[in-house]
């Protein structure tokens, strides 16, 4: 596959005036300026990030009839079930949620979350017909889930259930029939920013409910207390879910990561303690994307998703350590099986004549465990820079998650090969999918034809985008903390990748990980040295001899180990030699 590195512009004059008027080192102005950041007040406003900018709950189209309904429920001492969704979004949203109405007085509140493998995503008939048994005239509150939920919402109603939707996903054609409906692009609301998570919505609805608990503005100090230690799930939960570093999202992930890690939860230290993120300087989204992120995800995938949410909400610090070490377990053996799927997937796609002129990744196994096929969906599509759709072969249902590449819409092109699925649901980058069995080979010769037609060229090459290229020597650690100062890195707001050419190979590469998967090096150029990391390209890099000459491309980085602080390489990607034809490593 065609790998290329595209080095953005740069026009020394303006770096060298963006510099001055923001007062930042011109590699950090370079960075900002590739973000169309190119406004000095702008960038001011950009890396002095305030709580304040946040949007009023009130313009959250549905939350201000929601939360009058959950006072009154409150009030009337009615039941109310948070309804969640298995991953972390949900989770963290379903644990912002059912702490924000015990505070607020209700003495009769649950919380539900389906399990992945028996009842699917969001709402379902069984799950409802069982709460309305248990209680009539009950009240329920979907967290990052249910605007899809057409059949369901129906149900509910019939039911007498009193059903408020909550939601961020992407909105259908028709809108389910729920007593109320809180989502940030419902059709007719003006709404400043589209693109929260379900936590980020879950909380805005949570806001307004303290709101109604204080003088109608603000919430009383208890309350208020709450919303901001709440930040650090909503933060967690934004991270996880892969939407835009942006606006109101970037707020909440600011101050949520300095929430956590200065003063975290009970359940958030037990977590953290099993993630090895405690006694951190700092905490970064990728300590909560690698670390914090996958313990809670795995309940979902291969448990049941109610325990992470016992965990973050317990008061019992021994109850949350051992959800949280068996949380820890879990995700050991969800990579474990995710490991070995990725592999099967990957001698399949070899079997059947490698990537060739396909449009798209689809594939799928009886064997294959539900729970953790998002993740490998995701594998593949890194790997084969491919649209990705893995499904689970069930002997009655089939389910599938897919995971696409950048500036591809995934949901669209489902939804344009969507004929004889049973439902799916999604976004642009991510998305779930049903069918029956007999329908997965004409599904995915469709799905792979559809995409062979709409891929642009430019969408098949694999780019990496190269922010500047510097010497090792300029990367200080004092640089690298002004680089790290431009987080939350993320979607919209991706990690400076930056590259460096004439670097030598000091020593043997030293292969690590459980797995002996990763690769650490030490890199020299004209007397300066430094380490690095290439996580998942030991097959790649492991056997390149000591002096080997190259040009690298890396993410810069602080390496803490024993109270010690310094620079290290990320490594993205690996051009070995110095003209002639190239060889491409490239992590995975």
């Amino acid at each position: 596959m065609s790998h290329r590195w595209h080095l953005r512009p740069s026009d020394p004059a303006q770096v060298d005036w963006f510099a001055r008027e923001t007062r930042v080192p011109p590699l950090v102005a370079q960075i900002l300026l590739n973000r169309k950041i190119n406004d000095p007040a702008k960038a001011r406003d950009y890396l002095d990030v305030r709580r304040t900018k946040l949007h009023d709950p009130e313009l959250l189209p549905g939350a201000v009839d929601a939360a009058d309904r959950i006072v009154r429920a409150i009030e009337q001492n009615r039941k109310i079930v948070i309804y969640g969704d298995y991953d972390v979004d949900g989770v963290c949203g379903t644990s912002i949620l059912w702490s924000c109405l015990r505070l607020a007085g209700a003495n009769d509140v649950e919380y539900y979350i389906p399990r992945r493998v028996e009842e699917g995503y969001g709402l379902n008939s069984e799950a409802l017909t069982r709460i309305a048994s248990e209680h009539a005239g009950q009240v329920v509150v979907t967290v990052d889930c249910g605007i899809t939920s057409l059949k369901e919402a129906k149900l509910a109603r019939s039911l007498g259930i009193e059903l408020i939707v909550t939601d961020h996903h992407t909105i259908g054609p028709d809108l389910p029939e729920a007593d109320a409906l809180v989502h940030p692009r419902l059709p007719g609301g003006e709404y400043p920013f589209g693109e929260l998570c379900g936590a980020g919505v879950a909380f805005k609805l949570a806001w307004q409910v303290c709101k109604s608990f204080g003088d109608g503005k603000r919430a009383s100090p208890h309350l208020r207390e709450f919303l901001l230690g709440a930040f650090g799930l909503v933060a967690l939960a934004t991270v996880a879910d892969m939407v835009p570093l942006e606006d109101e999202n970037r707020i909440f992930v600011r101050y949520g990561l300095d929430t956590i890690h200065a003063d975290p939860s009970l359940g958030l230290s037990a977590l953290m303690r099993v993630a090895n993120c405690l006694g951190k300087k700092k905490l970064t989204t990728g300590s909560v994307g690698f670390g914090l992120a996958p313990r809670i995800n795995a309940a979902g995938r291969l448990e049941c998703a109610m325990m992470a949410v016992e965990m973050l909400t317990t008061s019992d610090p021994a109850r949350a350590q051992s959800l949280a070490e068996e949380l820890d377990t879990c995700n050991r053996r969800r990579q474990e099986i995710e490991h070995s799927i990725v592999s099967e997937a990957r001698q399949m796609v070899d079997a059947l004549g490698g990537l060739g002129e396909r449009g798209a990744v689809v594939l799928g196994h009886p064997e294959w465990h539900p729970g953790v096929i998002g993740i490998v969906a995701g594998r593949l599509a890194e790997l084969y820079h491919r649209p990705s759709i893995v499904m689970a072969l069930r002997d009655d249902l089939c389910q599938g998650s897919g995971r696409s590449i950048p500036g591809f819409d995934l949901y669209d092109a489902i939804r344009s090969c969507s004929s004889g699925l049973l439902g799916f649901g999604g976004h642009r980058a991510a998305a779930g999918l049903r069918m029956k069995p007999s329908d997965f080979p004409s599904f995915a010769e469709r799905f792979d034809h559809h995409c062979r037609g709409i891929l642009t060229e430019e969408q098949k090459l694999r780019c990496l985008e190269i922010d500047a290229e510097v010497r090792l020597a300029d990367l200080s650690l004092k640089i690298v903390e002004w680089i790290e100062a431009l987080e939350p890195y993320g979607i919209g707001n991706p990690r400076p990748v930056l590259s460096t050419s004439g670097v030598r190979i000091m020593g043997q590469p030293r292969i690590v990980g459980e797995r002996k998967n990763h690769v650490q090096l030490r890199l020299s150029q004209n007397g300066t040295t430094v380490k690095a990391i290439a996580w998942n390209m030991a097959e790649r890099l492991g056997a390149l001899p000591a002096g080997t000459e190259c040009a690298v491309a890396f993410l810069p980085s602080i390496n803490e180990w024993n109270g010690r602080r310094e620079v290290q390489l990320e490594i993205r990607d690996v051009q070995v030699g110095t003209g002639g034809e190239q060889t491409h490593a490239r992590s995975a």
